[in-house]
């Protein structure tokens, strides 16, 4: 698995780079800090001044960002594989998705670091923008990860359980962990009139139903050598989710990200986001 580790001084950042120790060894690890430079303009002390210190500044910046490279490196566990260091210039979240992209990347890993929960969602931080628009997986690094043994696996379709198999079948972990798979039956009582009209009858049968999905799932990662479970439960995702994760306190959740487009996803947002916003908990976007 070749894996962009993206760094940026953060605790969190240390956290990300600590987490490597419960994947499994990189094919390739890339471990990348992104100079952001502002652009100054002060015309009141002339061109020729503004751009000595321009340079200085980042001078200063790339001087910086190569320590930081040298420190997460020496926190990185025993034997992660080949790995690069790479300082580029620019946009961190362009620079990001680009070096996934050239590198043919399976994995990017970087910290939660970003900003409020209301202008997030307007403007993006680094970490929404990476994780709205990574060609690749997404592991979003928020406490410590030091080991993966208990996972939560949110499921909303046949598609969803099928790309976690395949992920899972890369052996993306370094030890074999308890999987728990949660599907979620988008129904909350009453959520309109109709909803009151719901036959008992009807509601058990959705769950077996959902229950059989998560079992089916499960059977196929007991295979791949984890101990799984599944349940089904009626609610609404996002929420049903949050509620599960305060009670069991996975170290980690797997969940596939839906692709979309436009504006509604910053406003709107999907049961991944939602998850990645509201709960403590790390967060591996399977793509």
């Amino acid at each position: 698995m070749k894996i962009i580790l993206a760094v940026d001084g953060s605790e969190q950042s240390y956290e990300a780079a600590r987490g490597l120790s419960g994947l499994s060894r990189a094919e390739e690890l890339t471990v990348l800090t992104v100079v952001d430079v502002p652009r100054l303009s002060y015309p009141s002390i002339g061109v020729g001044i503004a751009k000595d210190l321009s340079i200085e500044v980042e001078k200063a910046m790339r001087e910086e960002g190569e320590r930081l490279l040298e420190r997460i490196i020496s926190l990185l566990p025993r034997h992660p594989g080949p790995v690069k260091k790479s300082l580029q210039l620019g946009n961190p979240a362009e620079i990001i998705i680009d070096t996934a992209e050239k590198r043919q990347a399976n994995l990017i890993v970087l910290g939660a670091r970003g900003l409020g929960q209301i202008q997030e969602k307007m403007f993006g931080s680094v970490s929404h923008r990476v994780m709205t628009h990574a060609p690749c997986s997404t592991l979003i690094v928020k406490e410590s990860l030091r080991k993966i043994q208990n996972i939560l696996i949110p499921l909303g379709n046949q598609e969803d359980g099928e790309a976690i198999v395949r992920f899972f079948e890369t052996k993306p972990f370094q030890e074999s962990g308890h999987v728990t798979l949660m599907h979620v039956v988008p129904f909350s009582q009453p959520v309109w009139p109709v909803g009151a009209m719901i036959p008992e009858e009807f509601r058990k049968e959705i769950i077996e139903h959902g229950e059989q999905f998560t079992e089916d799932v499960a059977t196929k990662l007991r295979s791949l050598g984890h101990e799984a479970n599944g349940f089904a439960v009626m609610g609404a995702p996002s929420m049903s989710i949050a509620d599960e994760v305060k009670q069991r306190k996975p170290d980690l959740i797997v969940m596939r990200t839906h692709s979309r487009s436009g504006l509604s996803r910053f406003f709107l947002g999907s049961v991944s986001h939602s998850v990645v916003h509201h709960t403590h908990c790390s967060v591996l976007l399977v793509r």
